[in-house]
C-alpha cells in the first residue's frame, strides 16, 4: 500500500509540475502577443509616418526600408623634412700630422686612391718622417671624420671624397741666411 501511496504522490507532484509549465507557458504567450500588438501598432506608425513623408517630399514611391552602405578610405600621411646644410670651414696647418697626411693626399697623391705607403712616401720627401704607429691611427680618424674614404681591397687605399671641398695654401716665405759671405 506504501507503493501505491508513493506513486500517487509522484503523479501529484508531476501534475502540479505540469500545470505550474503550462501557466509559465500562458504568461509567455500572452507576453508575445502584447509585443506582438505594440509591434504592429508601430509598424502602422510607421506607414502613417511615411505617408506623411510622402506628402511632405512630394515623392511618388519610396522604398520600405533604405540601407546605405558608405565607404570611406582614409590616407593620412605626413612627412616633414627640413633639411639645413651649412658649411663648415676648417684650418689646418702642416704643423699637425693630421694636416700633413691631408696636404700630401692633396698636392701629390692621385685622386683615384693612394695607399699608406705611398702617402708614407709623400711625407718622406716633404721632410715630414712619420711612423706607421702614427699614420695609422690617423689615416683612421680622416676616414671617420668624412676627409678621406678608405677603398676596398689588400691592401688598404684611400681616396680623399669628391663632395668635400679641398684646398691647400702654400706660403712661401723667404729663407733668410744670417751668414755672411766671406
Amino acid at each position: 500500500m506504501n507503493e501505491i501511496s508513493d506513486r500517487v504522490t509522484q503523479i501529484e507532484n508531476r501534475v502540479a509540475e505540469l500545470k505550474d509549465w503550462k501557466r509559465k507557458y500562458e504568461d509567455d504567450e500572452q507576453k508575445w502577443k502584447r509585443e506582438k500588438k505594440g509591434l504592429l501598432e508601430q509598424a502602422g506608425e510607421s506607414e502613417k509616418l511615411r505617408d506623411v513623408l510622402r506628402q511632405f517630399l512630394d515623392l511618388n514611391h519610396m522604398p520600405a526600408h533604405v540601407a546605405t552602405t558608405e565607404t570611406v578610405n582614409l590616407l593620412q600621411k605626413e612627412l616633414v623634412v627640413n633639411l639645413t646644410h651649412e658649411e663648415k670651414e676648417t684650418n689646418m696647418t702642416t704643423g699637425t700630422v693630421v694636416g700633413k697626411t691631408l696636404f700630401c693626399a692633396l698636392t701629390d697623391l692621385p685622386r683615384e686612391g693612394f695607399s699608406e705607403a705611398e702617402l708614407s712616401g709623400s711625407l718622406k720627401e716633404h721632410g715630414w718622417n712619420v711612423g706607421h704607429s702614427t699614420l695609422a691611427p690617423t689615416l683612421g680618424n680622416l676616414v671617420r671624420d668624412g676627409y678621406l674614404i678608405k677603398l676596398e681591397g689588400k691592401p688598404a687605399k684611400y681616396r680623399l671624397p669628391d663632395q668635400v671641398k679641398l684646398n691647400a695654401e702654400i706660403l712661401k716665405h723667404e729663407a733668410r741666411s744670417d751668414r755672411s759671405p766671406t
